[in-house]
């Protein structure tokens, strides 16, 4: 028998990165995952499998943007239906606008803790407008972490 001890597969198993300035993170400082409705697609902005990991520069503008998000409920996951649809169950406005219904919405949720200013776990659903303009500001970024 090893005396290593076994970890399980994907923990600690890979070095992760900024998504916009590919700096080396040594700490997932700040993570979104995007969950699309079966009605809509991750937006331009978003990498194809929906997750962003930022380091600090890069999470500030974020950070500000998602304290202005109203929050919801964890939504109910099923097997038959996307995870995207559980999350416009949930919501009965978007988290952003507050005034649409978020109908072929996209779910996001976030993790781990920058500073106090949010919390360690939320989740928020996009109506089809704001998705575009959440893809719209993403795309903005890399240019603003630029020197």
């Amino acid at each position: 028998m090893s005396s290593h001890p076994i970890q399980p597969s994907g923990i600690d198993s890979r070095t992760v990165s900024c998504t916009f300035c590919d700096r080396l993170l040594t700490e997932q400082l700040l993570a979104l995952q995007c969950y699309p409705s079966e009605a809509t697609s991750v937006p331009d902005g978003v990498p194809g499998h929906g997750g962003l990991t930022l380091c600090p520069d890069c999470a500030s503008e974020v950070v500000a943007l998602l304290t202005s998000w109203h929050p919801h409920g964890q939504p109910s996951i099923r097997t038959d239906s996307s995870i995207g649809d559980a999350y416009q169950t949930v919501a009965s406005t978007c988290s952003f606008c507050t005034d649409r219904t978020p109908r072929g919405g996209l779910g996001i949720e976030l993790y781990r803790r920058v500073g106090d200013e949010l919390p360690a776990y939320a989740t928020y659903t996009l109506c089809e407008h704001c998705q575009s303009v959440f893809g719209e500001f993403l795309q903005t970024l890399p240019n603003s972490s630029e020197p």
